[in-house]
C-alpha cells in the first residue's frame, strides 16, 4: 500500500512543478486569450538596503532566535478600487489585474486581505512567464479574508481575479497589505533557498533516517509574518482525527492567518545520493502548500505555539494528497536515550540531526522556569541553523518531546549545543489555560493521555477503525475490558508498557471482547498497545485503589 501512496504523490509532484504547487490548480483565464487589448497596471518598489538586512539578520540567527528572514516586507494598500486593471469579457464575466515588481528581487510573496470570492470566482498569482502558477484560490483556501501566497521566483508577480458571469453584481473584492521583497535565496529559478544552507547538513532521505520516515512525513517548514522561514511538524492529537496542528516555537509567531505551510520541500529518494548524503540534487524539488491558519495556544516560558491550519482542507484535514503525518508524542519528562529532528535551516530543504547519546535537561535559552528544555549535542556531523527553529525533536520512540528554541549550533559549531522547549513544560503549566497549554488541544477528551503514538491519515480505513476500540473502565482497579469492532474478531496481541517502554504484560486474544487483568501491576499510568496484522494502536490507561 506504502508504494501504491508514494507513485501517486510522486505524479501528483511531478503535475504541480508549475501548477497547483498552492491552491486548487488549473490556468488563469487570461492564458486562453491571445489578447484581451489592455496593458495592465504595474506597481514597482524600490530595492531595500539589503546590506542593512543582512547585518540584522546575522545578530537574529547566531542564536535562532527568530525565524530566518528572507525578504523586506513592502506595506501597502492595493484593492480593486484603487489599482489593478478591469476587462470585461464577451461571457459577461470580467477579470482584474495588477503586476507587481519588485526591482532586483529574487522572489516575491504577497500577502492579502479582505478578500472575497463567491463560488465561481477564482484568484491566481502567476509570473509574467507563466510557468509558475499559484491557484486556483478559492474561499476554502481563506480564513478571516486572509491569504498568504507562495513565493513566485523572480522580481514580478501577477495578481488575477476572475468575475464570473452570475456574479457580476456580487460582491468580489481583495486588498494586497504586504509585497514582500525576497533578497536572500537561491538564484536559481523556482529554488526558493534551495541549497543555501550549510554544507555539513544531512539530507532528511539520508539512509540514516528511514527508520524515521513517518515522523520525517510529519516535518513542514512555514513562512511567518511574510518574509521568514520557520520549521514546524504536524501534531497528533488523543482522537486520532487528523485535525491540523501544527506545532512551532513561540518566537516564529506572528499572525497566522496568512502564514504559508508547505509540505515534502525535501530531495526524493530517486535523487538521493546515499554515498554523499549532504549532496543536494541538481534540481529544484517540488513541494505543496497550504494558507492560514488560526492561533490555538502559545507560551513564552517554554516557547511552543500551537496553529491549526485552516485553508486548502479536505474534509476538515490535510489532503492525503499531500502525504503528511501527525506525530505522537510525549509529555511525561522522561530522559530520551536518544533524539533525532527533521529541519530546514536557513528555508532550504529537509535536513535531519542526530543525538545518539541520552539527553540532559538544561536551561541554555534563559527560560523563567529552570530545566524546561532539552540540551542537545548533535552526532554523526549533522546540526541546525537558522530557520531550524520551531523544528520537532523526537525521542528514541518517535514521539515529539520538545520543539527548537534556540542555540549555537552550526556547520562551524558542530559540538555547539541546541535547546529544545519542553513538551512536559508546554503540557499544563499551573495557572495555565487553553490559551497557553498543549493539553487542553492534544487532550481534548481529558484522558490524562501522557504518551501518544502518531496518526498515519493514508493508513487503510481497517486500521481507523481499529482504532475506535474500546477500553473501559478507565481509570480501573486493574480490570478493564477490551471491545473491538465486530470485524476484528480475530487474533489480536496485546502489549501492557510503562511509561519508559518497558514491556510489563503480553497476549493474545481472538474475539470482539477482552478482560484485561492487571491486578497484579501497581497504581499509576501504562500504555496498552493493540496490535493487528501490523496495525499498531495505543491508549493510555490509569489504575487507580
Amino acid at each position: 500500500m506504502k508504494k501504491q501512496l508514494l507513485h501517486v504523490f510522486s505524479i501528483f509532484l511531478v503535475s504541480s512543478v508549475a501548477f497547483a504547487q498552492q491552491g486548487d490548480g488549473g490556468s488563469p483565464r487570461t492564458f486562453a486569450m491571445k489578447s484581451h487589448g489592455k496593458t495592465i497596471e504595474k506597481r514597482t518598489f524600490a530595492m531595500p538596503n539589503t546590506q542593512e538586512l543582512m547585518a540584522e539578520d546575522a545578530i537574529t540567527e547566531a542564536q535562532k532566535s527568530g525565524p530566518w528572514r528572507f525578504g523586506f516586507n513592502n506595506m501597502v494598500n492595493l484593492n480593486m478600487n484603487n489599482s489593478g486593471t478591469w476587462t470585461s469579457l464577451q461571457n459577461g464575466g470580467k477579470i482584474w489585474q495588477l503586476e507587481l515588481t519588485c526591482e532586483n528581487a529574487l522572489t516575491v510573496n504577497l500577502t492579502l486581505d479582505n478578500v472575497v470570492i463567491p463560488e465561481g470566482n477564482e484568484l491566481y498569482v502567476y509570473n509574467p512567464q507563466k510557468d509558475f502558477i499559484l491557484g486556483k484560490f478559492t474561499s476554502n483556501h481563506l480564513y478571516k479574508g486572509e491569504l498568504g501566497t507562495e513565493l513566485v521566483p523572480g522580481n514580478t508577480a501577477i495578481v488575477e481575479y476572475y468575475v464570473a458571469p452570475q456574479n457580476a453584481d456580487v460582491d468580489a473584492q481583495l486588498n494586497i497589505n504586504t509585497v514582500t521583497h525576497g533578497y536572500r535565496t537561491a538564484k536559481e529559478f523556482q529554488e526558493k533557498a534551495f541549497g543555501s544552507s550549510g554544507n555539513c547538513n544531512m539530507n532528511a532521505n539520508c539512509s540514516d533516517a528511514d527508520p524515521w520516515d513517518l515522523q520525517r512525513r510529519s516535518a513542514i517548514m512555514l513562512v511567518s509574518g511574510s518574509n521568514g522561514f520557520c520549521s514546524a511538524a504536524m501534531i497528533n492529537n488523543t482522537q486520532n482525527d487528523g485535525k491540523p496542528y501544527v506545532l512551532t516555537a513561540n518566537h516564529c509567531y506572528s499572525n497566522p492567518t496568512n502564514w504559508i505551510f508547505r509540505f515534502n520541500w525535501q530531495i526524493s529518494p530517486e535523487d538521493m545520493n546515499q554515498s554523499n548524503c549532504t549532496q543536494n540534487p541538481g534540481g529544484n524539488p517540488t513541494f505543496v502548500s497550504l494558507s492560514g491558519g488560526v492561533l490555538r495556544a502559545r507560551r513564552t516560558p517554554s516557547d511552543f505555539c500551537l496553529v491549526e491550519i485552516t485553508g486548502g482542507l479536505v474534509d476538515g484535514t490535510v489532503p492525503n494528497s499531500y502525504y503528511t503525518y501527525f506525530a505522537g508524542w510525549d509529555n511525561t519528562d522522561a530522559i530520551p536515550t536518544s533524539a533525532t529532528c527533521f529541519h530546514h535551516p536557513s528555508g532550504d530543504i529537509k535536513k535531519a540531526a542526530f543525538d545518539d547519546e541520552p539527553l540532559v535537561s538544561g536551561n541554555g535559552m534563559f527560560s523563567s522556569e529552570d530545566d524546561s528544555q532539552w540540551e542537545v549535542e548533535w552526532d554523526r556531523n549533522t546540526t541546525t541553523e537558522g530557520g531550524s527553529s520551531g523544528s520537532p525533536l523526537f525521542d528514541q520512540n518517535g514521539r515529539i518531546i520538545g520543539q527548537l528554541w534556540g542555540g549555537g549550533a552550526s556547520c562551524s559549531q558542530l559540538s555547539a549545543p541546541d535547546y529544545y522547549g519542553k513538551i512536559s513544560y508546554s503540557w499544563n503549566p499551573s495557572g495555565s489555560n487553553s490559551t497557553n497549554q498543549l493539553k487542553f488541544w492534544l487532550d481534548p477528551n481529558n484522558d490524562g493521555a501522557t504518551v501518544l503514538d502518531g496518526y498515519n491519515p493514508t493508513a487503510s480505513l481497517n486500521e481507523k477503525q481499529l482504532a475506535d476500540f474500546n477500553l473501559f473502565p478507565n481509570p480501573s482497579n486493574g480490570l478493564f475490558e477490551i471491545e473491538l469492532p465486530q470485524e476484528y474478531m480475530f487474533d489480536t496481541d496485546v502489549i501492557v508498557l510503562d511509561l519508559t517502554g518497558r514491556v510489563l504484560y503480553s497476549t493474545s486474544f481472538t474475539s470482539k471482547s477482552f478482560q484485561l487483568n492487571l491486578t497484579n501491576l501497581s497504581v499509576g499510568n501504562y500504555i496498552v498497545k493493540l496490535v493487528n496484522d501490523n496495525k499498531v494502536i495505543t491508549k493510555n490507561i490509569s489504575i487507580q485503589r
